[in-house]
């Protein structure tokens, strides 16, 4: 059975492969020495795939540190 492979376009037009994406972030952050938790990387997915603008991926930053 073929697995569906969620794809978005990126502001330039590129279309891009949402899941590769995610495990290049979660790999990179690793590598740094950071584990993302699910919010983050659940924040970071709905930013690629269009679901909320960056600005508003900053906001809940904002909303989640300023308590």
């Amino acid at each position: 059975m073929a697995t569906k492979t969620a794809h978005a376009i990126a502001a330039d037009g590129r279309r891009i492969d949402v899941d590769q994406a995610m495990a290049m972030i979660e790999k990179g952050q690793q590598l740094a020495g950071h584990f993302p938790n699910d919010e983050a990387l659940d924040r970071a997915r709905r930013v690629l795939e269009g679901e909320i603008t960056s600005a508003e991926g900053y906001a809940e930053l904002d909303a989640k540190y300023s308590r």
